[in-house]
């Protein structure tokens, strides 16, 4: 026997096995998975343990680092100027001012109400006392320069505006079209400028005061309000930025569907000289904001230079799309004023987002500060070195741009895409010439199938949660919870995949690298498509396949140098073995290391990529409707994650032979079931800091005489009936159930999201006469609705027929004392109307027309044109529904009461009667119908 197959050389190999060297029929280089016969059952299986722990804690390190770089905030600045060089600094104390004092002190801010106006003086005020202090500061700079000799710097002129306007402007929101009219809508406005010069161009920068019903809007949008306020108070206290002037616009008006925005890029006196738009917006309380929409190069490159950048091209292109359900104020600025800019809003924890949650306190440290800092920085680099006149503002979605780990910010041309994306394919074509990638047709099939099994396999468990065990959304109240749901079904459903595709002629490592080649060769034809579609996006395919190419001709680089120092060894033994065959064995293997080196860089990438998709997608299922199929949407987006997580897992299943893929896959199995049982019998979907939302609304129309309170959910969760049980109860009435597509009116005072809503009505007729402490009420049966006074109306003037023509034309005339946020809608057949926006068909259409009035606005009118078949008789039918002043405070203080029935509280009831897990968004409305 030759000494060579007496002798066993042995070295520790990175995944803690030993590479083992010896004859011709047993020579790997990353364990015993080739030669399993000439280990004990129990070494092999501890190899395997090993290998897999290794592996996987490989990734979880990566996940880790992922996750802190991702979530990591900038520490808080408490004082004014830093306290060594007495430079003003960023304060997120004083964004915390105004952030506390909207939120908590005036509270809700809607639209035509009272605390809107409260908060409308407050900014005044705060800005008068900005510009104050501006103006000591430039008498105390101009003082120390007379003093010192030194040369003096012009500060910025200090300009204010309070605009008033009405007009109307076009909204279309999921398919819905929407026609919106404003009175006495409310802007303040501030510019800072070096002169006459700056003045002719300027950069905007827009937050908005008001909020939404049910929430105090610490968040949305008082945060953005605050940093602006500390950019006001940084900006004018040193000399001017030397190009551009800054304007920014506090508009009251967002929440209503844009007004505010709208009504200044149309009509205020400054809309001509703005180049630029930055708009801060949050629908989150904590973690960074993100750069979620971009139109132009210039201002994308402009982001470069902020100290904590954090945005992807990708979520421009899914925001797009209209898969998310958002939408904010750089839209009218795009559409009415044709500009360019950059969209920035908080995103993570959503959950809060329109509760009455959104408080000061739940703002995470540090994401003033990082809002803050991000905007100066560019407020500073496009004012003081962008010249905006002659820079090419023109919009664009051919740039590609991404952070890497918020360390810095990448942005560059789709062509020099292009040429990236070129090089990178002729890198793996290298990789193919060189047989460092060994592709086959099964293979690369295996890889497209396993992608579609990641995706398929957890929505069966979907459907067995929600159709089986009628338990959905239970991972709802933690973004992480469905990879835990649904993962071990996706990991399962890829393995079995790989477990059938199997090639059992060929050995364990001729299987793992043909998988790992096929990987590399998915990715790139993933990234040639891409780029061919002229995606921008293209550029997370084209990483995957620089990275796998990498790893791929290090593996065989490696696997070279182990094959000369074995040929080393051989030939000093002179023992005769074919170097051809060794050869063989040897290079159709993968070493361990190469999958650090293929993995490192796209899947710590994806970690931190796919953190923002899960922020953004698990808390928008509680908000997406009662139709939506949240629990495939989930099991789709945690198949993804764990499919684009680190792909040559598939490769690396193979490294043990089928027999123990196998196991993998029965073990996950297993898992799987004990996840589902745990999930449909423990968790449970919604907490106070993860609430499910309810809608409710008590509605008197006066039409029918009828007194309701409806009660809705945005979710396709439970709505729990013990919920609507004690509504019953409370209420002396039995509930009935309304679906939201067969009665579309039900809920017109928040159209168009009221598509979104299915409900639960009760009649407050019995409850409210039971309660009063006036018996002629009580007795009455006569419609309660008698009782409202001051309800909105209807009039037609200037009624006019062209008999001609068959055309009739009227002025509506309405007036709406003490209601807000009116509503009507009519069936018709227009030719013309006084809105500034075109007739949105010829034919006859359902008309939604939503009026904003701000405070003390109590009436509007429109001129309509219409084809009236029937002769000057034929009336236009027409609803309207009106939003009351009362009645919707997120502290239920107040509630206006049907005149003489005494002090009942319906909705007061209705509040105390809500649990803690619940938000309830809340108001009162009436409905009556007109003939026109």
């Amino acid at each position: 026997m030759p000494v060579l197959k007496q002798r066993t050389t042995r070295r520790k190999g990175l995944s803690g096995e030993n590479i083992l060297l010896l004859d011709e029929k047993t020579i790997f280089s990353s364990g015993a998975h080739e030669a399993h016969h000439q280990y004990p059952v129990g070494r092999k299986q501890k190899s395997a343990l090993v290998s897999w722990s290794l592996f996987l804690s490989f990734l979880f390190l990566l996940a880790l680092i992922a996750y802190q770089r991702h979530y990591s905030l900038p520490t808080p600045i408490l004082q004014d100027r830093d306290p060594q060089t007495g430079a003003l600094v960023f304060s997120e104390a004083n964004v915390r001012k105004y952030t506390g004092h909207l939120s908590k002190d005036i509270g809700l801010r809607l639209v035509g109400t009272a605390s809107a106006d409260e908060a409308e003086k407050y900014l005044v005020k705060e800005i008068k006392a900005l510009q104050q202090q501006a103006k000591v500061e430039a008498a105390r700079q101009t003082d120390d320069t007379v003093t010192t000799g030194a040369e003096g710097a012009m500060f910025p002129k200090f300009e204010t505006w309070v605009q008033v306007e009405d007009g109307s402007h076009r909204f279309d929101f999921m398919s819905k079209v929407v026609m919106k009219m404003y009175t006495n809508m409310t802007n303040i406005i501030v510019r800072l400028s070096c002169g006459p010069e700056c003045d002719k161009n300027a950069i905007l920068l827009n937050a908005h005061y008001d909020t939404t019903l049910g929430s105090p809007g610490a968040a949305d949008d008082a945060l953005g309000v605050g940093v602006q306020m500390e950019l006001i108070r940084i900006l004018s206290q040193q000399p001017a930025l030397t190009k551009n002037s800054v304007i920014f616009l506090f508009n009251g008006g967002e929440e209503s569907l844009q007004d505010a925005s709208h009504s200044f890029i149309t009509q205020h006196e400054l809309r001509g000289t703005v180049r630029a738009i930055i708009n801060l917006e949050s629908c989150g309380t904590t973690g960074p904001e993100i750069l979620f929409q971009a139109n132009s190069r210039p201002m994308i490159d402009a982001y470069r230079k902020v100290p904590y950048p954090h945005g992807t091209v990708i979520a421009n292109d899914v925001f797009a799309t209209g898969i998310i359900l958002s939408d904010t104020d750089f839209r009218q600025f795009v559409d009415h004023g044709n500009l360019t800019g950059l969209d920035m809003a908080v995103y993570t924890n959503s959950y809060l987002y329109h509760t009455h949650l959104d408080l000061n306190e739940h703002l995470a440290s540090g994401l003033p500060q990082h809002m803050g800092e991000n905007t100066l920085a560019l407020v500073q680099y496009l004012g003081n070195k962008v010249d905006l006149a002659n820079t090419n503002l023109e919009k664009t979605s051919s740039v590609v741009f991404y952070d890497v780990l918020g360390f810095f910010f990448v942005s560059y041309s789709v062509n020099t895409a292009v040429l990236l994306h070129l090089a990178i394919g002729g890198l793996a074509l290298f990789a193919l010439v060189t047989t460092a990638s060994r592709p086959t047709i099964k293979s690369t099939l295996s890889v497209l199938v396993s992608a579609a099994a990641s995706l398929i396999a957890p929505n069966l468990v979907a459907l067995l949660l929600v159709k089986v065990a009628q338990t959905p959304m239970r991972w709802f109240s933690h973004e992480w919870l469905p990879l835990l749901v649904f993962g071990p079904a996706s990991l399962a459903g890829m393995f079995l995949v790989q477990y059938l595709f199997h090639d059992s002629k060929a050995s364990h490592s001729a299987n793992e690298l043909s998988v790992l080649s096929g990987i590399q060769f998915f990715f790139s034809v993933a990234m040639a498509s891409a780029t061919y579609a002229g995606l921008a996006s293209s550029y997370m395919g084209a990483l995957y396949a620089f990275s796998y190419s990498l790893g791929l001709i290090y593996n065989q680089k490696r696997l070279i140098g182990v094959q000369q120092q074995y040929n080393s060894i051989k030939n000093n033994d002179n023992s005769g073995i074919s170097r051809s065959n060794s050869k063989v064995n040897m290079m159709a293997s993968v070493d361990f290391t190469t999958y650090i080196v293929a993995s490192i860089i796209p899947s710590t990438y994806f970690f931190y990529s796919a953190y923002s998709l899960l922020d953004i997608m698990v808390p928008l299922t509680g908000r997406t409707g009662v139709d939506t199929f949240a629990d495939h949407i989930m099991a789709v987006v945690s198949g993804l994650f764990i499919f684009s997580a680190c792909p040559p897992i598939l490769a690396f299943t193979h490294r043990f032979g089928q027999q123990a893929l196998k196991r993998i896959i029965g073990g996950l199995l297993l898992l799987q079931l004990a996840v589902f049982i745990l999930s449909s019998t423990c968790l449970q979907p919604f907490d106070k800091m993860h609430p499910k939302r309810i809608y409710a609304q008590h509605l008197r129309n006066l039409t029918s005489g009828e007194t309701l309170v409806y009660v809705a959910h945005a979710d396709p969760g439970p709505i729990y009936e013990n919920y609507v049980q004690n509504l019953e109860q409370l209420f002396e009435t039995k509930a009935t159930w309304r679906s939201g597509v067969q009665n579309p009116g039900d809920w017109n005072a928040i159209y168009p999201f009221s598509q979104f809503l299915d409900s639960f009505v009760l009649d407050t007729t019995p409850f409210i006469r039971s309660q009063t402490k006036n018996q002629t009420i009580a007795k009455s049966t006569r419609p309660l609705t008698e009782l409202i006074q001051d309800a909105p109306k209807l009039v037609a003037e200037n009624v006019s027929f062209d008999p001609q023509t068959g055309l009739r034309r009227l002025r509506i005339l309405c007036t709406h004392p003490n209601y807000i946020l009116t509503v009507i809608n009519f069936d018709a057949q227009l030719t013309s109307w006084s809105l500034s926006s075109d007739i949105p068909s010829k034919d006859r259409f359902h008309y939604v027309i939503r009026n904003a009035g701000g405070y003390r606005a109590d009436g509007w009118r429109l001129d309509l044109e219409y084809k009236a078949p029937k002769g000057p008789d034929d009336k236009l039918r027409v609803e309207i529904t009106s939003m009351e002043t009362e009645g919707f405070d997120w502290r239920a203080e107040s509630e206006r009461e049907l005149v003489g029935s005494g002090e009942i509280g319906v909705m007061r009831k209705l509040v105390k009667a809500t649990p803690d897990f619940i938000a309830l968004t809340y108001f009162s409305t009436v409905a009556s119908t007109f003939e026109l």
